[in-house]
Formats: structure tokens, sequence, C-alpha cells
């Protein structure tokens, strides 16, 4: 589907051991997940908590609003083109192991 999925953020830093050392413990270990998934991987919080069992739904969702906060995880809202001519409104997902403002 277009617009959905986990895209990576351009000009991240390579791969480290402590990339996510100043998040707290439950965040570090669902943003080093995310990082290893590809490109496209669904990264929504119902999904994340079906694939991580310590996890549950809200717990995820939090987790994902606070790797929001700390500048991992960035939402934007675009309007995309269908191939059949409708627009439709979707939000795109950019992770980066890079924290950013």
């Amino acid at each position: 589907k277009a617009g959905y999925g986990k895209r990576h953020a351009p000009d991240q830093a390579p791969p480290r051991a402590h990339d996510f050392a100043g998040l707290e413990p439950r965040e570090a270990a669902i943003a080093a997940y995310i990082d290893r998934l590809p490109e496209g991987a669904a990264i929504g919080y119902k999904v994340l908590a079906e694939e991580l069992p310590d996890y549950g739904q809200q717990a995820c969702r939090s987790a994902l609003d606070r790797l929001t906060r700390a500048g991992h995880l960035r939402r934007i809202r675009v309007q995309v083109t269908l191939s059949d001519g409708q627009m439709r409104w979707v939000t795109r997902t950019y992770f980066s192991r890079t924290a950013r403002d």
C-alpha cells in the first residue's frame, strides 16, 4: 500500500551497540527491534504488540510516542494519488537510529 510501513530516514549513522542507550529499556528494546526491520515493514503499535510478546498495545503505543519525542521516529501525513486516480491521506513513518530534532 502506498505510504505505509517503515521508511529509513536519510543520512543516518551506521548501527552501533549504544544507539539507543539514552532511552528507557522498553523504548530502547522496541527501537532496536524497529531498526532491524526492513524498509516497508509495518510498525504500528498493534503490529508491534503482536510481534513483541513482552509488550501490549498500550506499551507499544506509548513507546512509539516517546521515540517520536526523542527524535527517532517521525510521522508525516501526505496526500497521495492512487492508481485509480483517487486521492488519499496516508501517514509516512520515518525511523532513524540517529536522533533528530
